[in-house]
Order: C-alpha cells, then sequence, then structure tokens
C-alpha cells in the first residue's frame, strides 16, 4: 500500500503545476511601462506589407533569363567538368583497380587479405577438403589410367603449377612435395 504522504506530496505538486498553467488575472498583471511598444508596432505592420509585394507568377520573359543561364550550364559547363574528372581518373596509375587485375592497389588489398588467417589459403586448390592427400591419392590413380602413352606430367607437379598460378605466395601455405 502506498503511504498517505507520498500521495499527498503528489497532490501538492499537481495543484501548484495547474496553478502555473493560468494566466493571471488584470488585476494580478505587471502594468506596461509605456504605452508604445516597438514589437506591437511591427507585428501590426506586416500585414499591410505584404500587400505591396508582387504574386509569385512566371511572367512572360522569365523564361528567358533562365534559359539564358540554365542551357549553356547544363549542356556545356557540368558535362565538361564531368569529362575532365574522368579523364584525369583514369589516367591515375590506380583508376579501375577493381576491375583491372595487377594493378598496385588490388595487389596491395589482396595481400591484406592473404594476411588475416581465414583467408590465407583461399586460392589454394585443395584448401577445404577435409582429407586433401585422400584427394591427391584419387586423383594420382585417376591420372595413371587417363593419361595419354609417354606423358610425363604428375599430378603434384599440376597442383604445384595451379597454386604458383593463383598466388604467388603458395609456398608458404603448405607444402605440395610431401
Amino acid at each position: 500500500m502506498a503511504r498517505p504522504g507520498r500521495l499527498l506530496l503528489a497532490a501538492a505538486a499537481l495543484l501548484f503545476a495547474l496553478r502555473c498553467c493560468f494566466v493571471p488575472g488584470p488585476s494580478e498583471s505587471p502594468k506596461p511601462k509605456s504605452d508604445f511598444n516597438p514589437a506591437v508596432a511591427a507585428s501590426a505592420a506586416l500585414p499591410a506589407l505584404t500587400m505591396l509585394a508582387q504574386d509569385a507568377e512566371a511572367k512572360y520573359g522569365d523564361q528567358r533569363k533562365f534559359a539564358a543561364v540554365l542551357v549553356p550550364l547544363t549542356t556545356l559547363v557540368f558535362p565538361a567538368v564531368a569529362m575532365g574528372m574522368f579523364v584525369l581518373y583514369s589516367f591515375q596509375e590506380d583508376a579501375f583497380w577493381r576491375v583491372v587485375p595487377g594493378t598496385r592497389r588490388a595487389k596491395e588489398l589482396e595481400d591484406a587479405w592473404r594476411e588475416h588467417p581465414l583467408f590465407a589459403n583461399s586460392k589454394d586448390p585443395l584448401d577445404g577438403l577435409i582429407n586433401p592427400d585422400d584427394y591427391e591419392k584419387g586423383l594420382e590413380e585417376a591420372w595413371e589410367r587417363a593419361k595419354p602413352a609417354g606423358s610425363t606430367v604428375t599430378v603434384k607437379d599440376k597442383l604445384k603449377q595451379m597454386a604458383k598460378q593463383n598466388n604467388p605466395h603458395w609456398e608458404s601455405w603448405r607444402s605440395l612435395s610431401a
């Protein structure tokens, strides 16, 4: 149960808040110091000043003013600036580094990903296999049955070649010669 003292305190606070919400009567309002108030005079004059303003509408001669500025701006200036910026951008060394392999910035980003332990072996052809030795053994057996007569290519050499093509740091990943 709530204490009656808290209830009484809440009621007093509510009454005080309600007292502040009402405007005092004429007998309690303070008397003005002077009869002229410039703020009131300015606020009374504003509606009269708005009657002097012209209506907001487009007139016959306004279209030519806008066309004289906007047509050259949109057909000459903006396209020239955009094409100039594109030309300057395309002559940079790393202009289209996301689509051109071998750029400096693309190599830096690839090396940064290779430093992370989860992505270090992502270009390894045997990455993700549960038992890569069993895969190599089955691949060797299948190659021995299917290889042409006189071929000197071995599975381990081919795997090394594939790993080296995918990433020049293939030697640090794992030893494929074992």
